[in-house]
C-alpha cells in the first residue's frame, strides 16, 4: 500500500478530480504514443530482491504492449536480474566486492536500503531529478507526509516507495465512491465469514449471529449435516499460520490489546481478552467444531477445503479461502464483530500515520543513461503511465466511464497474466490512492476488490474501535538482534506458539487453565516483563513524537 500525476502536470481522471491539490490540464490516453521516439533504445539493469516478483522478461519493445509504450515514452529497455532465492544477500556481495551495482534496485529490505545509502551508492531522489530532469513533476507531486517518513527513516529521500497511500495521497486522490473510501478507513484481511448456503439449509440467518454464543451454536446446528455425502466442518481456522490469523481476529473482535487501560505497553498475551479467545478455540476444539489437522493447513488446503462448500465458517485470513475470488456459486457473509459474552468492545489497530510503503525503488549513482531513467521515473508515476501500467490500452484492456477506468473482462484476464502482458506487473509504483481515485467501483460480487471481499473484510471494522497502532511500531534495529534481549525474545516466541497449540487442544477445561498459567508464568521467567518495560518507555516516546494517545479500553 503517493502518486504522481502526469508528465507535465496530469489531470486526475475528469469527474473524480474535485479535491485534487494538483492543477489539472487536459492530456493524451495511454493509447497515444506518438511522442517522440528516441532514436536507440537503452538498456539498463533493474534488480529486485523480490524473487516472486515475475515482470515480463525479456522486455518487448512491441508499441501494441505496455513494455512497448513504456521504451516509446522513455527510450528505455530492461534487463530484469530478480534472484529466485537470497537477492537481498546477492545484492550486499555486489555492493561488499565490486560496488558495481544495477541501475536500478527494488529492494524490500529496510536494511538493505539503509546499507545502501550508507555506502553512498545510491541518488537523493530530490538530488537526482533536480540535476537530470529539473521540471519533474515528481518533485511535486510526490505526497508530502510519506516523502517525510522516508526523510525521517533515511535522512533523505532516496527510495521511491510503492504501494502509496497517506493522509495526503488521499487529499490529492479522493477515493471515486464509498466503496473505496470504506475499504481504506476499515479493510482488514482477518475476519469471521459464514457460507451463506449452508446457513439457509440449516435455517441460520446472519442476524441471528452477533456474539459468541450465538456462534457456537451455529457450529452445533450443523454439526452432522452433510454435503455430497461428506460432513459438514462448522469452523475452519486459518491454517499453520491460525495464531497470526484466527487468534488475532478473536483477540480484535474479544477487545484484545497490546496497551493496558492505564496506558502502559505489555504484550498483548497478557490481556484477559487473549485468554478469553484461548477459551473460545478450546471449546470449538472440544465440541469437535474444528480438529487439530487444520492447524498445519498450507494455504491450499484451505482454499480446498473453503472451496468444498462444507465449511460453515472460516475464521482468519480470508485471502488464503479464495472465496471472494471463486465463482463456484458460493456466498459468503460477515456478520461484523463476534462480541465477547463478557461485553467488551471489539477493537481494530491500523497504522494511521503516514507509512514508507513496501518496495523501495532505488537508482544507483553509478547508473547509465540517468537522464531517460529521471524521464522513467516520471512517466511510470504519471496518471498516463499508471493507467497504462495498471490497465493496458483504453478500449482493449479499459474503458473510460464517467470519468473512470472500467476495466473489461479481457484486461482482467491481462492482469492474471501480468508476467506476459505487463498489466499490473510493475509492483514498485503501484498507487493505492490513484487507483482508489481512477477507478470505477466494483459492480461484480466475485474478485479480490469485488463486493464480496469488500463486505467481508469491512464488516468488523465498522463496528469495532479503531486504535492507532503507530506508537506500538518498534523501529527495526530497537532491540538489537546479537542481543540477550533478542534471544529471549526468539526463545519466548517459540515456546508461546508450541503452549498456545497445547491450551486449546488440552483434555479438559482445568488441563488448558493450568496450561494457560504456565505459560504466563515461563515468559515472565524468560524476561517478557523486561522486554515490555523497555517497548513501553519506547512507545511513550513515540506517542510524544507522534502526538497520539493509546489507551486500552477494555482491560
Amino acid at each position: 500500500m503517493l502518486t504522481v500525476l502526469a508528465l507535465a502536470g496530469v489531470i486526475a481522471l475528469s469527474g473524480c478530480s474535485s479535491g485534487n491539490k494538483v492543477e489539472n490540464t487536459p492530456q493524451e490516453s495511454a493509447t497515444a504514443t506518438n511522442s517522440t521516439e528516441p532514436v536507440k533504445p537503452e538498456k539498463v539493469t533493474w534488480f529486485s530482491d523480490a524473487g516472486y516478483w515475475n515482470p515480463p522478461s525479456p522486455w518487448n519493445t512491441d508499441p501494441n504492449t505496455v513494455q512497448g509504450v513504456i521504451t516509446q515514452k522513455t527510450g528505455l529497455t530492461f534487463d530484469f536480474n530478480i534472484p529466485a532465492q537470497e537477492g537481498g544477500t546477492k545484492l550486499s556481495l555486489m555492493l561488499a566486492t565490486s560496488g558495481d551495482l544495477p541501475d536500478v534496485m527494488t529492494v524490500t529490505d529496510t536494511a538493505l536500503v539503509k546499507k545502501l545509502i550508507d555506502a553512498d551508492k545510491v541518488w537523493d531522489l530530490d538530488e537526482f531529478l533536480k540535476k537530470y530532469n529539473p521540471s519533474s513533476t515528481l518533485l511535486k507531486s510526490i505526497p508530502q507526509d510519506m516523502k517525510q517518513a522516508m526523510i525521517t527513516r533515511d535522512g533523505g529521500w532516496y527510495a521511491f516507495p510503492s504501494h502509496l497511500d497517506s493522509a495526503d495521497a488521499r487529499e490529492m486522490y479522493p477515493p471515486s465512491g464509498g466503496f473505496y473510501s470504506d475499504g481504506a478507513k476499515f479493510r482488514n484481511n482477518n475476519a469471521v465469514i459464514l457460507n451463506e448456503q449452508l446457513m439457509e439449509q440449516a435455517g441460520i440467518s446472519v442476524e441471528d449471529i452477533k456474539t459468541e454464543d450465538d456462534l457456537l451454536a451455529a457450529f452445533e446446528k450443523v454439526k452432522g449435516m452433510k454435503v455430497e455425502g461428506a460432513d459438514v466442518i462448522p469452523l475452519l481456522v486459518s491454517g499453520k499460520g491460525y495464531q497470526g490469523a484466527t487468534l488475532a481476529t478473536l483477540q480484535d473482535h474479544f477487545g484484545a490489546m497490546p496497551v493496558d487501560k492505564a496506558g502502559n505497553y505489555r504484550d498483548i498475551i497478557f490481556a484477559p481478552e487473549t485468554k478469553h479467545a484461548l477459551d473460545f478455540m478450546f471449546k470449538a476444539a472440544q465440541e469437535g467444531y474444528f480438529d487439530a489437522g487444520q492447524m498445519t493447513l498450507d494455504d491450499g488446503g484451505i482454499k480446498a477445503a473453503a472451496l468444498s462448500g462444507r465449511v460453515l465458517c472460516f475464521i482468519g485470513s480470508t485471502p488464503s479461502t479464495s472465496v471472494a475470488d471463486a465463482n463456484n456459486g458460493l456466498t459468503w457473509v460477515s456478520p461484523g464483530p463476534i462480541l465477547s459474552n463478557q461485553n467488551t468492545k471489539p477493537v481494530t489497530g491500523r497504522y494511521l500515520k503516514a507509512g514508507t510503503g513496501w518496495m523501495q525503488t532505488l537508482i544507483s549513482k553509478s547508473a547509465s543513461h540517468p537522464e531517460r531513467i529521471a524521464k522513467w521515473l516520471d512517466f511510470m508515476t504519471s496518471h498516463e503511465g499508471l493507467l497504462l501500467h495498471y490497465y493496458g490500452f483504453e478500449g482493449k484492456g479499459y474503458n473510460i466511464e464517467d470519468g473512470v477506468a472500467v476495466q473489461t473482462e479481457l484486461g482482467q484476464q491481462e492482469s492474471k497474466d501480468y508476467a506476459q502482458t505487463g498489466v499490473f506487473a510493475f509492483w514498485p509504483f503501484h498507487n493505492i490512492a490513484w487507483h482508489d481515485h481512477a477507478t470505477a467501483p466494483p459492480t461484480t460480487l466475485n474478485g479480490v476488490d469485488g463486493l464480496m471481499a469488500m463486505q467481508l473484510q469491512t464488516a468488523a471494522g465498522k463496528k469495532s474501535v479503531i486504535f492507532d497502532t503507530a506508537p506500538l511500531s518498534m523501529p527495526p534495529d530497537f532491540i538489537p538482534a546479537d542481543s540477550k534481549m533478542a534471544s529471549n525474545q526468539a526463545q519466548i516466541k517459540t515456546y508461546k506458539e508450541a503452549q498456545i497449540s497445547k491450551i486449546i487442544l488440552a483434555k479438559d477445561e482445568a488441563a488448558s487453565n493450568k496450561l494457560y498459567d504456565e505459560m504466563i508464568s515461563k515468559i515472565k521467567d524468560l524476561g517478557q516483563t523486561e522486554i515490555d518495560a523497555k517497548m513501553n518507555e519506547q512507545f511513550h516516546k513515540q506517542q510524544k513524537e507522534y502526538g497520539v494517545t493509546v489507551v486500552g479500553i477494555n482491560s
